[in-house]
């Protein structure tokens, strides 16, 4: 699940809320094992749309961007 999530670059739990709205296909060998998610899955146009902008700002920093608040 981890590897999905960097791979989409999104949070894990982004990714447990899209197998638990059944958008993402995924299984378990047994209960509470990994879950096993194919690649081509990754593709699926419901997933793309799922995981698409949120509307929320990104807090991506620009390496060169001073602080507003310097240490002093």
């Amino acid at each position: 699940m981890s590897e999905v999530a960097s791979k989409l670059g999104v949070t894990s739990h982004k990714i447990r809320r899209l197998i638990k709205d059944r958008i993402l296909a995924a299984e378990q060998v047994v209960p509470g094992a990994p879950f096993q998610i194919r690649a081509g899955e990754l593709e699926d146009v419901r997933v793309i749309a799922a995981i698409g902008p949120t509307g929320r700002p990104c807090r991506i920093v620009p390496a060169n961007q001073l602080p507003m608040f310097p240490d002093t």
